[in-house]
């Protein structure tokens, strides 16, 4: 990475955004083949005619470089937040080894007279469309995420309520965006300071029945009748109780991967905004682990899960787009399910339990033991992110209050790891101050992995990564921004759709080798969807970079393009348009459409064609 590069990052730290790069609609120069080897006069745009500016690099650029980026929360033993410490009150320790810093900071809500939120006034062209951000950000955003697929609808209820008790009081100028998950995660109000649409929205949201919990509603539900557990030989009991116990670990396998799923999308949804963003997770979780069951005979861990491995890569996700985990336990302080009326003193299999003490206490057992389990992993993604977790209590409308409120101060503290060998393990921080009474709260550490090299390193990850971010169900991914020129076949196109490309160059990892030229390889991908939903074969291209400093200049001036030329029968298309550097792994993408008159397509999809 360039000096230059480096340079441009730290003031994007210091300020929140960076050099505004304008680009032209021309469309650039043609070149057939996948992949693509750029070469300086291909890489030379077509002089503008018009010029826009629609790119404004923000801190993901962090996550190409060597350069750590830490969000620091110091409050006293009140919970206050203290906001007048200096860059010399802090040391950090990476491994047990002293780090000097190279940025810092002060974030604080913005002050009176200062906007939080500015919507940008940007028209777009007709057929343009883009992930580039709506909103100038003048203070840390925070979002709230309505779990519906680990959360029983009783509690859905219950955190519905807590949240419009807290939008009543909700401090003046907050940034709030709120998302559910239920089968697929789902944008319901993008970011605001209006409280009467965050009322709104929260008010309309419908409760929502998991189709992966074991107890939706949160009332145990038998599987046997009463009395015909107990006429089974004890062999038949045997195999019914491990069988139970398998389905229950595998349905826990899918609700694991949908939510780490959904939550990685989220960090790509927000990878583009800069500073912190503060999730608040309101919802039951899923256990970090399950335990297999030893009472039982057979292979007993058949059923065993360990998801730590998981959630720290969903972790690093988080860190990498700087944001810190506030998970809220929609249960609060609940008494066990045993005692309840609906269980009419039974358990899940038909016994009754007031008969046998030991099923009672067994039942016990597993309630408290898979109460800690979920409570373990809202702590672990809390601590890994640097966030907080609430539980164990009524107050939920307090939890999610002060969520909002200890993300909103913060310092941020970035270094350039002394540790130059990249060898993919973790290294964990420690951050003190020189002064006592002052709690810190700050993300772990880190994965060791060269952040040129990041997205290579698991190719089978990064293509379910990619593969997340082309469903149209997913939000959009801001990790690199881009725009795209979408164009219906016409006569001048040999009747085929056109899409022309413009990456803002500062969110690409290029690298300098030993010859002069900047090198870098970007990934374009065009997915089409027909009116019914199908989707087509996606088209692609995998262009590689070689630049020299002249042509490399110019590039960071005017944008990496590309054009994408391709077939599509006539009919109506809703677009995933994605953009993905294989280096970082940072990803980008937007919807667009295209109507393809009868008589100006083709019959049926044929070659495509990539264009620079």
């Amino acid at each position: 990475m360039t000096h230059q590069i480096n340079k441009a990052i730290i003031v994007c730290l210091l300020s929140g955004f960076c050099a505004i790069v304008s680009v032209s609609q021309s469309p650039a120069p043609a070149q057939q083949g996948s992949p693509q080897q750029a070469t300086p006069a291909q890489q030379q745009p077509a002089q503008p005619q018009q010029k826009r500016t629609i790119f404004e690099s923000a801190t993901v650029l962090r996550a190409t470089t060597r350069l750590v980026v830490l969000d620091v929360v110091a409050t006293n033993n009140k919970g206050e937040a203290i906001t007048d410490l200096k860059k010399e009150d802090f040391s950090v320790m990476e491994d047990g080894k002293l780090q000097e810093v190279a940025v810092f900071s002060f974030q604080h809500p913005a002050r009176a007279g200062t906007a939080p939120l500015e919507l940008i006034a940007m028209p777009l062209p007709a057929n343009v469309f883009t992930n580039v951000l709506r909103f100038n950000v003048n203070t840390a955003l925070s979002v709230i995420l309505l779990d519906a697929l680990n959360t029983t609808t009783l509690n859905q209820a219950q955190a519905r309520e807590a949240m419009l008790k807290y939008l009543a009081k909700i401090p003046a100028g907050q940034p709030v965006a709120v998302f559910t998950l239920g089968s697929k995660l789902q944008m319901v109000q993008d970011f605001t300071t209006d409280p009467s649409e965050l009322k709104k929205v929260i008010s309309n949201l419908k409760i929502q029945r998991s189709p992966v919990q074991d107890s939706p509603t949160g009332n145990q539900e038998q599987i046997l009748p009463s009395g015909i557990f107990e006429q089974m030989t004890p062999q038949m009991q045997q195999q019914v109780m491990q069988f139970e116990q398998e389905r229950v670990s595998f349905q826990t396998d899918i609700r694991v991967q949908m939510t780490l799923s959904a939550v990685g999308a989220l960090a790509r949804t927000l990878a583009g905004y800069p500073g912190r963003k503060n999730l608040i997770w309101i919802s039951e979780t899923f256990p970090l682990n399950i335990n297999p069951n030893t009472t039982l005979s057979g292979d007993i861990f058949a059923s065993a899960r360990n998801y730590a491995p998981q959630i720290a890569q969903t972790a690093q996700y988080l860190t990498d787009a700087q944001v810190a985990v506030y998970p809220v336990d929609a249960r609060g302080l609940a008494g066990p399910a045993v005692f309840q009326a609906s269980t009419m003193g039974q358990d899940k299999f038909g016994r009754p339990m007031g008969r046998n003490p030991g099923l009672m206490s067994q039942g016990l057992s597993d309630e408290s033991e898979q109460l800690q389990a979920s409570h373990s992993t809202m702590q672990e993604v809390a601590e890994r992110t640097g966030g907080k977790a609430f539980y164990n209590s009524n107050d939920l409308e307090g939890a999610i209050g002060k969520s909002i409120e200890d993300g909103s101060t913060y310092y941020t503290v970035a270094y350039y790891p002394a540790n130059k060998e990249w060898n993919g393990k973790f290294r964990r921080i420690n951050v003190k101050v020189n002064r006592s009474g002052v709690k810190l709260r700050n993300r772990l550490g880190y994965y060791g992995v060269d952040p040129k090299t990041a997205g290579t390193l698991d190719a089978k990850q990064q293509g379910i990564a990619l593969g997340d971010a082309l469903n149209p169900g997913m939000p959009i991914s801001t990790g690199l921004r881009f725009e795209a020129r979408v164009l219906p076949p016409s006569e001048k196109s040999q009747n085929k759709v056109v899409v022309d490309f413009i990456v803002d160059p500062h969110g690409i990892s290029f690298e300098l080798k030993a010859d002069g030229t900047e090198n870098a390889r970007v990934e374009f991908v065009v997915q089409a969807y027909t009116s019914s939903g199908k989707a087509l074969q996606p088209e692609t291209a995998a262009i590689e970079y070689a630049l020299p400093a002249d042509a490399f200049k110019k590039v960071m001036q005017n944008g990496v393009r590309t054009q994408k030329v391709f077939d599509l029968a006539p009919g109506d298309y809703f677009l995933r348009l994605a953009v993905r550097d294989t280096q970082s792994g940072l990803i980008g993408t937007t919807n667009g459409k295209v109507s393809v008159a009868q008589g100006a397509g083709v019959p049926a999809a044929g070659k495509s064609e990539d264009k620079k």
